[in-house]
């Protein structure tokens, strides 16, 4: 598992990859962690994904960014 920039989750979330984003105080192996592909009809688009893990998942106690991960580029 790699920590990657928002840009390249955007393109391996476009290409089909799977990508975990979590708010920035939590652990990567915690349980607000999942890995999230890009459905084949395309009806969630990158940013309203990270809209919604952001609106639903980030506090000051979880952390008010989020971060980004790959399986393996």
């Amino acid at each position: 598992m790699i920590k990657i920039t928002k840009g390249m989750a955007r393109k391996l979330y476009n290409e089909g990859a799977e990508v975990m984003i979590i708010p920035s105080r939590v652990r990567p192996n915690g349980m607000l962690a999942s890995w999230i592909t890009k459905p084949e009809d395309d009806s969630v688009s990158f940013e309203q994904a990270c809209n919604a893990i952001h609106y639903y998942n980030c506090s000051p106690e979880t952390g008010m960014s989020l971060v980004y991960y790959a399986k393996e580029i």
